[in-house]
């Protein structure tokens, strides 16, 4: 059996001899388990109508000094009446080029927290150049209720869908992690054409270490 002491007698860490185990779980003042607490966490939204037939709807690409870990990518649409759509969710591994970027404002959930380092944007017109892309990682086709529905009948409280596969199940927890400026995750619309009156809106919340 090994045991860890600090300065205090009375303060010491046992390693069991059998199972080899050990642990340690920190806390904050307020009794909070700092581990994931102190992840220095924002969100960025928008609404905004895309091109006529659109490519990459918004994007979240990597750091040139931080590691960002996506937690949440939530989509909802509206049209000028009920439909459904099809979304796709691709990492990339280089970043895309031209087009009509809008860069959203990036909120530090904690004030006195840094600025964000990734890069968060919706397109208005579609890329010129699409980043490569390692693979989709996920594909939703989504019931979209009308813009301004004649009855509340068949609508939810909540029309936005969650794409990030690990974010409603606590089975996964390695959440798509960006390394770099060029990896990117992308909400996409394959090119298909917009139905009328369709507009989309998003949030985004994401860690940086």
């Amino acid at each position: 059996m090994a045991v860890i002491k600090s300065g205090a007698t009375s303060d010491q860490l046992t390693i069991d001899a059998t199972s080899k185990a050990a642990r340690v779980t920190l806390y904050d003042a307020a009794g909070r388990e700092v581990s994931p607490q102190s992840k220095v966490t924002y969100m960025a939204s928008g609404t905004f109508t895309p091109a006529a037939t659109p490519t990459d709807l918004v994007t979240i690409f990597g750091s040139a000094s931080k590691t960002v870990r996506v937690l949440s990518m939530v989509i909802s649409t509206t049209n000028t009446a009920a439909g459904s759509q099809q979304f796709f969710l691709i990492k990339r591994s280089a970043a895309n080029s031209g087009g009509t970027p809008v860069s959203a404002t990036l909120v530090p959930m904690d004030s006195t927290d840094t600025g964000a380092t990734a890069t968060i944007q919706h397109y208005t017109a579609n890329a010129a150049s699409l980043g490569a892309a390692a693979g989709t990682i996920n594909t939703v086709r989504v019931a979209t209720p009308a813009a301004i529905p004649a009855t509340w009948a068949g609508i939810t409280q909540n029309a936005g869908y969650e794409l990030i596969p690990a974010g409603n199940t606590s089975k996964l927890d390695k959440f798509p992690v960006l390394r770099g400026t060029a990896q990117g995750l992308c909400i996409n619309f394959n090119s298909v054409a917009l139905v009328a009156g369709q507009t989309h809106a998003y949030t985004l919340v994401w860690t940086e270490e």
